[in-house]
């Protein structure tokens, strides 16, 4: 495997979110939550920041 797509599969890989209001877990890729990006949660429809979240991880 060449560097980059080490780079590429380390920034795509899943990470596990919980919805800070209906605490619904989904799996997000790791580089939306370094880039702070606006996530979704798929069951209540909830749009949230990842800064603004205390349920990322685990």
């Amino acid at each position: 495997m060449s560097y980059t797509k080490g780079l590429r599969h380390f920034k795509e890989r899943p990470v596990h979110v919980a919805c800070p209001v209906c605490a619904y877990r989904a799996d997000q890729k790791a580089g939306k939550l370094r880039k702070d990006a606006v996530l979704a949660c798929p069951a209540c429809g909830l749009l949230f920041r990842p800064s603004e979240c205390w349920c990322i991880g685990g």
